[in-house]
């Protein structure tokens, strides 16, 4: 007989007879004289009786603590677990000795919590308890709650008990004969529990709640419960007779002939696997599962009985067999594997006899295999599915096969066995797609609870979810319940992730219970604001009569408002109903309760959400943890942690629990955009200064801020109380530049750093190009660009030097002038003496210069100063003490004498020029040196220093000169310690201590790791523009000779017309402005002289109607026909693309074939042009100067025509070296187009008399150029 626990009513003793038999079985009979006599005494002996109702499952729980009969002071807990529907004693327990010691020798054993999430929890003989896995042993299943010694169906591996102590026994004593003294046994309808505490926690998540902080806030705030209540997996099926066998003959076995039937046990445990197999009309159960994995993995031949023996091979198995067999070996491999993970490397192999325990997702993977039919195909397999099949010859029924079922190769049966615990298998369909749900709510009065009862068309039993997909037990309820020829549709249905989002609440929608789901009516806001949206999401249609509407009343709104005063952050809160709002936290006018007093008769009429009501309240509370029920709700000014709290994760929190407004005091203290702080870098009187340039951030906060950047802290607080979120902080830049500096906070605040210059190309690779000034720039371009112009080789070396020694001549001559030291190191044999000489004959009249030697080399220095230099007097220091030390007196007593001297503003110095010694004899001689003032200091195998604790290096560093270099082919040899030494007597300073050195580059370069490569090429960096090194392979062979000619073009007509005016008028202009008009209007007035050059290129450039005439396209024009019947190719630079876009217009006319390089033209395309213009046969390239002046190898072309001259020679070399490279096998010319009489005359005077790199023109804005010219400069172009 089933009872339903919701409406039994009190005379229950009929009911429970079966409760009365469990008692008399399972307690002796001094047991039940004690437990009565405790019954009947439980005004006395029992407290705190109460019972927990679980309709879904038809289950209660009952509860009582009792005192002890011999020591009243001790106090038991008891409970025990009823199941009404299959009239069983689940569980049991009691705190007492007696009953723990009942089960000693037992170890621990299993029972269910079914009003706690369902878990299994294991109660050990002196302790708590404490939640289990799934299952304990892999291979075997486990039987859980209580197991009578006779039941033969319990897995060998459960752990039984018997026995019931007398505490126990009198509880349920005491409830067969007055069930009325339980608390809640008569209590009105509720909401399931595990659905409404699903429902709260769906009520609680924050749409927003992303991050782990604020998930363990929340969760901190709300104390989540936990979800959605598993619930009991079972089924019940009638069996059949097992079939009869034909014939004892044994059976043909052929490959692809063996099957393998599948059960799946639906325990209340787990899921577990039984196989049978078979072959024809044999037919065995698998007994040992891993054995039989194991045989067809080493081919053994098993026999299991007189009809069934075959080599064990998986070609033998039939296709959906051989599946099965696959998912087995990986199922046992698993459990092979964690068994070694966990430890047992000398266990037993895994062992799984009849039944295989499966997790959720092994349970879906074996689904997996099965065919699904789709709800089209359910009627027609539905004949099929009910109970047996009769055989043809009369020997009665047997149980539905696979086979009887849809099977081909290509896919598996549609239909598979199942079984609940100690049952005999029934067939199942597996169906493609979700169930068709139909949700039916009604307004019911039950008992004296009111509320909401829901019934579904779908009753769900189990839900089973795999790491792909997941699969619905359901049974669909007929329409018709007269019905008598069919059942309920079953299925397992293999879902779409559509109806995932009300996964967890379907189970308690859908319950076994005819009468639906109960929602008590405080609970149905809650349930129309948290469960019916999943159903939504999910595609399940759910509509709420308006009778529901009407009977439960209006949904609570919770409204939040948030301020900032001078005290700290307000928090008021308010629960709104309809147009009824109440006061949950006051705010500083100290409103309380109803805030329209008016309407406060009616209010009280209000079905107040007091649930929600509460949770908003202890939401606040836990924000303001300062506030107390009768103050203002606030988070003091100096509790930064509180006050962050509530700008981020608070806010957030308390938009999940309602809405949220907050006044702009309060937005205020959340900075909106992450700081920002670039580097501003510029020079003066060669040094660098550093500005921090932050426009969220003061500037002397700066410090402070990078600080808390560098500490990883998430947030900043400035001094004006605003915070700063340094998540996105783009600080990178500053504290890159801070750190490579060791800048102090100090430093930062104070606005401006001032460094020494050669810190600039660190920098320089450092800092975006929006902070770099033109001085920085240009002071960088000084040196990585040397201008071939700037310095003229010595006239007796010219003929003497090959073109990389002019390089290396230009480029000492380079550092020269910047203060900057270098190390020349090129390989051996390329005359790096030759190199230095010529540097020292360019600046003889300077001052006296120092070169240190190997001994070795001290009068070879002497004879190649000879050689190359004789008109320089030398001076070599050797031979005795007072040799020595007389001739360091002349040369000192000279550069003291003509310390100062200067001629025509120059200085002049008319002694020794060049000192020669050896590092021994300085070593020895350094203190005769204190008294000397080289103007340089060379040093010549430099390796010499390499270690910087020797006293040669500590005695060359002691020595005064004003520029110092080294020679050597080998600056490392072994360690960088070595780099520093020389560097460290080049410049001192710039690789800091070697202390400092060592930590920050060697150690890390050094050792392997991920900041080897950093650091390296920061290093790189650093000395890279210091080091200049030839290789032989790569400077012997001299390039094609370049022939550089200057075309000159006369403007003609209108182009002389409109640029005579143009120029007339910026002329006025110059000559009537005053300094300070000149400094307000330089930019317009350098704007102007672009136009200029504009109009001397094509007078269409500044006047769209100008007629078509120029005489620099008609150059050029003629310039590419010339070259082409000669068989050349031609490379065109322009500054103006507009000018390009014109010579290009021109070309087509003439049917030439080009191509165009300029400043939009991707990268990629570049390199695909510059290939294919190496490679056939387009004669011209058009290329923008600034776009095309490097990077690009254009071989191809051994004619470079410059259009317009540019401000900075440098930059046109560098884009003629375009053709003139490593690779060209022809003589370059190169034509410099100038316009007769203009300032592009002008210009290439400026170039040869400054030669000084300045900012390039773009289109249209003013030149950077000239930006360094005066007033006067800018008339001399004019005239």
């Amino acid at each position: 007989m089933r009872t339903n626990v919701r409406t039994m009513g009190v005379q229950v003793a009929d009911t429970l007879a079966w409760l009365s038999d469990e008692l008399r079985s399972e307690c002796s009979q001094p047991v039940l004289q004690r437990a009565r006599g405790i019954a009947n005494q439980w005004r006395s002996k029992m407290e705190d009786l109460h019972c927990l109702n679980d309709t879904a499952s038809n289950r209660i729980t009952l509860y009582a603590t009792i005192r002890g009969t011999t020591s009243p002071s001790s106090r038991y807990e008891v409970q025990a677990t009823l199941d009404f529907a299959d009239e069983l004693f689940l569980a049991r327990y009691c705190s007492c000795p007696a009953f723990s010691g009942s089960q000693r020798g037992y170890g621990s054993y299993r029972t269910f919590d079914y009003h706690n999430s369902l878990k299994y929890r294991s109660f050990d003989d002196d302790d708590d308890y404490d939640y289990v896995d799934d299952y304990d042993d892999f291979g075997s299943g486990s039987t859980y709650g209580h197991v009578n010694d006779d039941d033969d169906s319990a897995s060998s591996t459960s752990r039984r008990y018997t026995g019931m102590c007398k505490h126990v026994a009198a509880m349920l004593l005491l409830f067969l004969q007055q069930p009325e003294r339980f608390r809640g046994f008569h209590a009105a309808a509720a909401t399931p529990r595990a659905l409404a505490d699903y429902m709260r926690s769906l009520d609680a998540k924050s749409n927003n709640a992303g991050e782990n902080a604020q998930l363990d806030v929340l969760k901190r705030i709300i104390n989540a419960k936990s979800r959605l209540i598993e619930e009991q997996r079972g089924a019940s099926g009638q069996g059949a007779a097992k079939p009869k066998r034909k014939s004892s003959a044994p059976v043909d076995v052929k490959p692809g002939s063996v099957y393998l039937e599948p059960t799946l046990i639906n325990g209340h445990d787990a899921l577990r696997l039984s196989l049978r197999i078979g072959c024809g009309d044999a037919d065995y159960a698998l007994k040992n599962i891993s054995r039989f994995v194991a045989d067809m993995r080493t081919g053994t031949y098993e026999s299991y009985g007189k009809k069934l023996a075959f080599t064990h091979t998986p070609d033998m198995l039939d296709p959906f067999s051989l599946k099965l067999y696959r998912f087995l070996q990986q199922v046992i491999a698993s459990r092979t594997a964690a068994q070694l993970q966990n430890g047992y490397y000398y266990g037993e192999a895994v062992r799984v006899d009849r039944e295989l325990v499966l997790t959720d997702w092994e349970a879906c993977d074996l689904l997996d295999l099965f065919h699904a039919v789709t709800q089209d195909e359910y009627k027609e397999h539905e004949s099929k599915a009910r109970g047996f099949l009769r055989t043809s010859d009369g020997d009665g029924l047997r149980r539905l096969l696979i086979e009887d079922f849809q099977r081909t190769k290509k896919s598996g049966p549609s239909r598979i066995h199942m079984a609940n615990e100690g049952g005999e298998p029934f067939g199942l369909d597996i169906v493609e797609g979700d169930p068709t749900f139909t949700f039916k709510a009604s307004y019911v009065h039950e008992g004296t609870a009111s509320g909401v009862r829901i019934t579904s068309n779908q009753s769900i039993s189990d839900v089973i979810n795999g790491r792909n997909g997941f699969y619905v037990f359901s049974r669909e309820r007929p329409d018709d319940s007269t019905a008598t020829d069919r059942i309920g549709i079953d299925g397992l249905f293999r879902c779409t992730d559509k109806l995932r989002p009300a996964l967890q609440v379907l189970p308690d929608l859908c319950s076994d219970d005819p009468d639906g789901v109960f929602i008590a009516e405080n609970d149905w806001p809650m349930f129309a604001r948290t469960i019916v949206p999943k159903l939504t999401e999910a595609g399940i249609g759910f509509d709420i009569p308006q009778e529901v509407t009407e009977a439960v009343g209006t949904e609570c709104r919770i409204e939040f408002y948030l301020d900032r005063d001078l005290y700290g952050i307000t928090c008021e809160a308010v629960a709104k109903y309809g147009d009824f709002t109440f006061q949950l936290v006051p705010t500083a006018k100290e409103l309380r309760g109803v805030i329209n007093p008016d309407s406060r008769s009616r209010a009280s009429q209000v079905k107040r959400d007091l649930s929600r009501e509460s949770f908003a309240v202890q939401v606040v509370r836990q924000l303001c943890p300062t506030w107390s029920s009768i103050d203002v709700a606030r988070v003091k000014e100096e509790d930064e942690q509180a006050i962050l709290l509530m700008l981020t994760d608070g806010v957030q929190i308390l938009k999940s629990v309602g809405q949220v407004f907050s006044t702009a005091a309060f937005d205020g203290m959340m900075q909106p955009n992450p700081p920002s702080v670039k580097v501003g870098l510029s020079i003066d009187s060669n040094l660098v200064e550093i500005s921090p340039i932050a426009d969220e951030v003061p500037m002397n906060e700066v410090g402070a801020l990078l600080d808390s950047y560098r500490r990883k802290r998430r947030y900043h607080r400035l001094k004006n109380g605003t915070f700063v979120d340094l998540k996105e902080a783009d600080l990178h830049e500053l504290d890159q530049v801070s750190t490579d500096l060791d800048l102090s906070e100090k430093q930062l605040d104070s606005g401006i750093i001032k460094i020494p210059g050669y810190q600039a190309f660190l920098l320089d690779s450092q800092v975006d190009d929006e902070g770099k000034s033109a001085s920085f720039v240009d002071y960088v371009n000084d040196v990585k660009i040397v201008d071939p112009k700037r310095y003229e080789v010595p006239e007796r070396l010219k003929t003497v030097l090959r073109p990389y020694q002019v390089e290396g001549f230009q480029w000492l001559s380079t550092l020269w002038d910047k203060g900057f030291g270098g190390i020349l190191a090129d390989e051996m044999g390329l005359g790096k003496s030759v190199q230095l000489l010529s540097l020292i004959e360019a600046r003889k009249g300077n001052g006296p210069s120092l070169i240190v030697c190997p001994a070795s080399l001290v009068y070879n220095w002497a004879a190649e100063c000879e050689k190359f230099a004789g008109d320089l007097t030398v001076e070599v220091v050797a031979g005795t003490k007072a040799q020595r030390r007389k001739a360091i007196a002349t040369v000192a007593a000279q550069s003291q004498e003509n310390d100062g001297a200067t001629t025509n503003g120059t200085t002049t110095y008319d002694g020794t020029d060049v000192v020669i010694t050896s590092y021994d004899l300085l070593r020895r001689d350094v203190d005769d040196y204190a008294a000397c003032h080289f103007a340089l200091m060379a040093l010549d195998e430099a390796q010499y220093i390499k270690n910087h604790a020797t006293k040669v290096a500590k005695s060359v560093k002691q020595v005064t000169a004003d520029h110092r270099f080294a020679l050597t082919g080998t600056p490392i040899e072994n360690r960088l310690s070595e780099l520093w030494s020389i560097f460290d007597f080049l410049m001192p300073g710039l690789l800091g201590t070697y202390t400092k050195f060592r930590e920050k580059y060697e150690q890390p370069i050094m050792a392997p790791g991920p900041e080897h490569s950093v650091m390296a090429d920061k290093l790189q960096t650093l000395v890279g523009l210091f080091i200049k090194r030839r290789l032989k392979k790569d400077v012997l062979t001299d390039l094609p000779d370049k022939f550089e000619n200057v075309l000159t073009v006369k403007l003609e007509g209108e182009q002389r017309k409109l640029y005579a005016a143009h120029e007339q008028r910026l002329r006025a202009t110059l000559t009537k402005a005053s300094d300070a008009d000149f400094n307000t209007k330089k930019i317009r007035i350098l704007a102007e002289f672009t136009l200029l050059r504009e109009i001397c290129c094509d007078p269409r450039l500044v006047y769209a109607d100008a007629k078509n005439a120029s005489a620099k396209l008609d150059a050029i024009a003629e310039l590419v026909a010339t070259c082409m019947d000669e068989g050349k190719k031609v490379l065109v630079f322009s500054q103006f693309t507009s000018f390009l876009e014109l010579i290009g217009a021109r070309l087509a006319e003439q049917g030439v074939e080009y191509y165009t390089i300029a400043g939009e033209t991707p990268k990629k395309r570049r390199v695909e042009l510059v290939d294919e213009f190496n490679g056939n046969d387009v004669p011209v390239f058009l290329i923008s100067l600034k776009a095309g002046n490097t990077g690009l190898n254009l071989v191809g072309a051994s004619v470079v025509v410059h259009a317009d001259p540019w401000w900075n020679a440098a930059a046109q070399n560098q884009a003629t070296d375009r053709a003139h490279r490593i690779g060209q096998t022809q003589d370059v010319n190169v034509y410099q187009i100038v316009a007769k009489d203009t300032i592009e005359e002008r210009i290439l005077k400026l170039q040869e008399k400054k030669n000084e790199l300045a900012r390039q023109f773009t289109d249209g804005t003013a030149s950077g150029g000239v930006g360094t010219l005066s007033k006067d400069d800018l008339l001399d172009l004019l005239s």
